[in-house]
């Protein structure tokens, strides 16, 4: 953007931005800005051109503050963002510096001297400007000069609140926070009152908790003017809002080491709580902020009794909840894959067919997978607005993944979340296109039982010594169709078979307890304490396999159904679970492979024969 000098800005006479617009919204003065540097350029006055550009793309800044970046992009999108503060540095700066004073408009001239002070801390005179415009904005906009753009209930907005905090943040960084004006202390204490009088709740939170710091509240009448305002408005205003002063009160108390009135305030704060769960009309709902008010119940402490009422009421809505599920499917036409698979094995021997039983199909891809999870979180920006939960069978919520926003990096716990769609697709096609269509062949064609898996368990490194005999029968089971059968035999093993191997690499997969007991560790501890060693062993897809098929809450949690009886009959046909007893059997078969010929196909043969 070219530079806009001095005499550019004299041009358009920055005492009379007023004239142009009298909002109280830098969007709407931004806009303001846009229109008139088109005109300037429509008709040829360049100066102005650059005078009003530039003053659009301070308007243009997103204002944050109560964040240490107060001033950020508008827009952030592939890599690409709008311009910030830090963009103006140098002689652009100084111009702006300059002009500041000249700015009739208050917000306007705050908002150049925020941001030349947010990026040179040096300037103290520019600061002390910033907060006392800010101020004279908040002035204006109670006697009605400047306007909120949107016609509002509340007689204190938020955005007005907005510019208040930020006045009396930039005096604390200087070092006036001792030292603030006379009239800086009285446009707050008319906005409290205003907010006090025609309860704005959430202003009135915010607004008090800023007198307070600067002196003109002590934490008394802070408790005493929340308190009084929530009893008003608990059963008429929104709960939400309530429940904010309730809290506020209750950090008063406890700033006055009034332990019981904090309690007080904190139980009267569950309340708005339960008060929104009787808002809502689904069972699914009101049992979220049913276990939304018990831990608030729990974090207060003392209150078993209630605990235990509102656990028998989430049980109630749990159960109700479960009418209120749905399903939908997807049609998927896989006959060509399932006839191709077919007509494959229908030609093999036994052996061939048990190798190419095990490579039939393969772990999804670690790296695709999160690839697809970005691709869909952009092309569908609105479910990444908020998270997810994940229920069982009873409606008891299992397992919560948080929602990331957009441009931000997501932590690994939301990829493994949001990976859990696209696996299960994986795991579907999978099992339907070939998978139980080799199964069938198999059995259809060939007499296979539990002595044709004998050489290959007796041989795999990934079977430990003594359990030879649970795999064979387990894979002789799969390829039966027998899934019931297979899967309580094989998914137990898939633990102990991990652990097998780490010993083998000298890895110590016992735990030493407090008591100095030892104990073997699960599997959710093994994949935290050598996820990396795992990694060498069996690559890295596979080693997510374990993951997300077997230990993430919210996913199958075969490891964990099968070792609590909980994987029911239908569950054992599944397709994730018949890919999981398929998975063990090729990850029984992967080291086999290079010698199958020479050492593993003549047994078969001989058993066969």
């Amino acid at each position: 953007m070219d530079l806009a000098t001095l005499d550019d800005f004299a041009h358009i006479n920055p005492a009379s931005i007023m004239a142009m617009s009298n909002s109280l919204h830098f969007h709407t003065l931004e806009h303001a800005f846009r229109e008139a540097a088109q005109t300037a350029e429509n008709t040829g006055n360049a100066a102005a051109f650059r005078a009003y550009n530039v003053l659009a793309v301070v308007c243009s800044y997103r204002f944050n503050p109560c964040r240490p970046d107060t001033f950020s992009p508008q827009i952030i999108f592939k890599g690409k963002r709008t311009l910030i503060p830090s963009d103006y540095l140098g002689e652009q700066q100084g111009v702006l510096v300059q002009i500041a004073e000249q700015i009739d408009h208050p917000l306007l001239r705050a908002r150049i001297a925020d941001s030349c002070w947010h990026v040179n801390r040096r300037l103290h005179a520019v600061a002390t400007l910033a907060a006392s415009s800010y101020l004279n904005a908040v002035e204006l906009f109670f006697k009605r000069e400047l306007l909120d753009r949107y016609e509002s209930d509340f007689a204190v907005p938020l955005k007005v609140v907005d510019l208040i905090d930020r006045a009396f943040a930039i005096y604390a960084s200087v070092g006036k926070r001792n030292e603030i004006p006379d009239i800086a202390k009285q446009v707050l204490k008319r906005a409290y009152e205003t907010a006090k009088d025609n309860e704005c709740l959430v202003a009135f939170v915010r607004l008090s908790s800023i007198a307070r710091d600067c002196g003109l509240l002590e934490w008394q009448d802070v408790a005493s003017a929340s308190e009084a305002m929530a009893n008003a408005t608990k059963d008429k205003l929104y709960a939400e809002a309530v429940k904010r002063v309730w809290l506020h009160a209750a950090r008063a108390y406890l700033k006055l080491d009034d332990k019981e009135s904090a309690v007080r305030c904190r139980v009267s704060a569950v309340e708005q709580t339960l008060r929104m769960r009787d808002e809502v009309s689904t069972a699914l709902a009101k049992a979220s902020w049913t276990r939304s008010a018990i831990g608030e119940l729990r974090a207060i402490g003392g209150l078993a009794e209630r605990i235990e009422t509102l656990k028998k009421e989430l049980q109630q809505h749990e159960e109700d909840s479960l009418s209120e599920f749905g399903s939908f499917s997807v049609p998927m036409d896989l006959t060509d894959e399932r006839r191709a698979t077919i007509e494959e094995f229908e030609l093999l021997n036994v052996h061939e067919m048990l190798l190419r039983l095990a490579f039939t199909c393969r772990a999804p891809d670690k790296v695709a997978l999160h690839k697809n999870c970005l691709g869909k979180r952009d092309k569908y920006f609105l479910s990444s607005m908020s998270g997810k939960s994940y229920a069982d069978e009873r409606g008891k919520v299992i397992a919560t993944a948080a929602h990331v926003p957009h441009g931000s990096e997501p932590p690994e716990e939301w990829f493994d979340h949001e990976s859990l769609s696209e696996a299960g697709l994986h795991y579907h096609i999978a099992t339907e296109a070939f998978i139980r269509p080799a199964c069938i062949t198999m059995s259809r064609c060939q007499l296979i039982d539990d002595r044709h898996f004998e050489p290959i368990v007796c041989s795999s490194e990934f079977v430990p010594p003594g359990f030879e005999a649970i795999f064979s029968q387990g894979f002789s089971k799969l390829v039966q169709g027998d899934m019931v059968s297979a899967a309580h035999l094989l998914i137990p093993q898939l633990e102990n078979a991990l652990r097998h191997v780490l010993k083998s690499r000298r890895s110590n997969t016992v735990r030493l307890n407090v008591d100095l007991t030892q104990e073997d560790q699960s599997l959710k501890q093994l994949l935290s304490n050598y996820w990396v060693e795992i990694e060498q062993v069996f690559g890295v897809d596979n080693t997510y396999l374990f993951h997300i098929l077997f230990n993430l809450k919210g996913g199958p949690m075969l490891r964990h159904e099968v070792a609590h009886g909980k994987l029911s009959t239908a569950q054992c046909f599944e397709p994730s679970c018949i890919y999981a007893c398929w998975f063990i059997f090729h990850l029984t078969c992967v080291p086999l492979a290079p010698h199958w010929n020479s050492a593993i196909a003549g047994a078969i043969q001989e058993i066969s024969s």
